[in-house]
């Protein structure tokens, strides 16, 4: 039987399962510390973003999916302890209850998941693809992928400047593949 088609009820799953909680702002880390202390197995996969701030290319690490948590339950034996678990909103369901994921959706999150939980979501660029400006003085313009200068970053891309191709090195984090 389905996992989606059975009831929600806590008695209906026996065993473990995958659940989603939703947590409340900003309360990801807190309640995967939480849970952990319970000896509950979690999965709060990260992401890193670049971006400018003041000038200067700062990196963020935040959740990929902000507000949630995945969490490995038994409902029989965790399903209070998660509900009021300090930074717990709800374990997400319906109606009847809380409704598990498959354990398909867990494994293509973790096959992503690097060192720290960091989920790697870098599209590959090639010689000649046609890339766009996302940040900095540049921004909005479109240009050719030409290579990758260095393991920290750098790229190389030919802007057509007033009719000209003028090389421009960039941090790989300033542009993304165009449409």
């Amino acid at each position: 039987m389905n996992l989606r088609e059975q009831s929600g009820s806590i008695n209906s799953f026996d065993g473990f399962h995958w659940f989603v909680i939703q947590t409340k702002p900003g309360g990801e880390h807190r309640v995967e510390t939480h849970l952990v202390n319970q000896k509950i197995e979690t999965l709060l996969p990260l992401l890193e973003i670049h971006q400018y701030s003041n000038g200067k290319m700062i990196q963020k690490i935040k959740p990929l999916f902000p507000n949630y948590i995945f969490a490995r339950l038994d409902l029989k034996v965790h399903y209070y302890k998660v509900k009021w678990t300090r930074g717990v909103s709800k374990i997400l369901g319906n109606g009847d209850g809380p409704v598990p994921i498959y354990e398909k959706v867990i494994e293509s999150i973790k096959e992503r998941v690097g060192k720290d939980n960091l989920v790697k979501l870098e599209e590959e660029l090639t010689e000649g693809d046609v890339v766009q400006i996302t940040s900095g003085p540049f921004k909005e313009l479109r240009g050719i992928f030409q290579k990758k200068m260095s393991d920290n970053g750098r790229v190389m891309i030919l802007l057509n400047l007033i009719g000209v191709d003028i090389p421009v090195q960039i941090s790989q984090w300033q542009i993304k593949k165009a449409a």
